[in-house]
């Protein structure tokens, strides 16, 4: 699930780079619902890694929702 993914990138040391290819889709819907700032690879490269700059504001806000536990 990406939002659980959204964890582990806060508690990690930002930026950071990631070449599992399971982590960079998550990190594409993080980043399409605006919750990461994040350098994605082109899919035609055969670099396949990703570099997450920051959690963007409205990340940090889900995650300080989920932990309040407020929907």
């Amino acid at each position: 699930m990406p939002f659980e993914y959204l964890r582990e990138i806060a508690q990690a040391e930002l930026p950071m780079t990631v070449k599992q290819v399971d982590h960079i889709d998550k990190l594409r819907v993080l980043r399409a619902a605006d919750l990461v700032s994040v350098m994605l690879p082109n899919p035609a490269s055969d670099m396949q890694f990703a570099r997450v700059l920051a959690i963007t504001p409205k990340g940090r806000s889900v995650l300080s929702s989920e932990a309040s536990g407020l929907p």
